[in-house]
């Protein structure tokens, strides 16, 4: 690794979480066994705009914390992308009743640079006002007239389009290493390599149709879930209901729901899909909300491609930034929203030479 290049776990260890909120970092708590002290239901996984999201995270940094014989936290800090970053930064507030002071960056070209301050959480048009946010931190009355104890601070970072494919820069290789995923997946099962199949998938025209299919128009079907819009996507492409149908079926109120939608489909599933609609069907019984793992392992070396190509890179402010707190003694602690099938190796990929997505290392840019 050169100096130009890092990796998230260089900054942090393993102190990083996933979707499933089950840290790297095996000497951390996850959420199993935080549910009962922390009294987040069994049926629910937190996600970023929930206060119980913030109760876990604070938990983690807690212990973490304590495991570095440190003294209590007394200051959080942020940095963040979008309007649930700054959700949790809030929630942060009201569970851990600690000053937390948070960045919420895009690199927004076509407007001046400019950082507006709402009350402790700032939203800069450029990456590179970290700095201007940083020294304003400082200045903000929350560290006091003695020196501060930096071993007291905590920093939570974003990955994705914040460290990792900052948004407005360098993010749309995320995007398109989802869609990279999900063509790959449907080559597999509808591609011509099937006995049922004598022409090639048309792979701008299953871009098109999986693009179409993420627009907020069908997200009372999808919720915005990659795994559901990119099955749908497969169920189209392989001829098992029509757009028209997809559309007039929820119209009508025929299709509600995901579960409704899997249902409806089985008698006109071909051969190529049963078996992947037995997988994810039954994954999502059992109220998995990444029930498509063929897909999601896809999307995993697709993003490591990218990371490794150059295409994927780092955010060099955001890594300035945590490098200078971090030699001051602050703690590290990244969060990505990503599945953890979409960012560790399956056995298969990691005989290929295949590392967990926070110990690939990728440029900083």
């Amino acid at each position: 690794m050169t100096e130009s290049e890092t990796t998230i776990a260089a900054l942090t260890g393993d102190r990083v979480v996933y979707r499933d909120l089950q840290p790297c970092d095996p000497s951390l708590p996850g959420l199993a066994e935080l549910r009962d002290t922390l009294g987040v239901p069994t049926d629910m996984l937190p996600r970023k705009r929930d206060n119980a999201y913030a109760r876990v995270i604070m938990a983690l940094l807690n212990h973490a914390q304590s495991s570095r014989g440190a003294a209590p936290l007394q200051i959080l800090l942020v940095l963040g992308d979008t309007e649930n970053d700054r959700r949790m930064a809030a929630h942060l507030r009201a569970v851990s009743h600690l000053p937390v002071l948070a960045f919420i960056g895009v690199d927004q070209n076509d407007v001046p640079p400019r950082i507006t301050w709402e009350g402790d959480t700032a939203e800069a048009t450029r990456w590179a006002m970290l700095d201007a946010w940083h020294n304003q931190v400082m200045q903000r009355g929350h560290i006091g007239a003695t020196p501060l104890d930096w071993s007291r601070v905590a920093l939570l970072i974003d990955i994705d389009k914040t460290l990792l494919g900052p948004r407005g820069r360098a993010d749309a290789p995320i995007n398109a290493a989802r869609a990279d995923g999900a063509f790959l997946v449907a080559q597999e099962v509808l591609g011509v390599g099937r006995p049922d199949r004598a022409t090639p998938l048309d792979e701008p025209a299953f871009r098109e149709l999986y693009a179409s299919l993420c627009r907020s128009e069908y997200h009372s079907l999808t919720l915005d879930n990659q795994d559901y819009t990119v099955f749908v996507t497969l169920l189209v492409a392989g001829g098992v209901l029509s757009l028209d149908e997809l559309r007039q079926g929820m119209q009508d109120g025929v299709l509600t729901d995901f579960t409704t939608l899997l249902q409806a489909v089985v008698p006109r599933l071909p051969a190529a899909l049963r078996d992947l609609h037995t997988a994810v069907h039954a994954a999502n019984a059992t109220g998995d909300p990444t029930p498509f793992k063929a897909f999601r392992h896809a999307e995993f070396a697709a993003t490591v491609a990218r990371m490794t190509d150059g295409r994927l890179t780092f955010c060099r402010e955001v890594v300035t930034t945590a490098r200078t707190l971090i030699e001051r003694g602050v703690l590290c602690l990244a969060a990505s929203d990503k599945p953890s099938e979409a960012s560790y190796p399956t056995p298969e990929q990691a005989a290929t030479g295949l590392r967990p997505l926070h110990r690939t290392s990728a440029q900083i840019r």
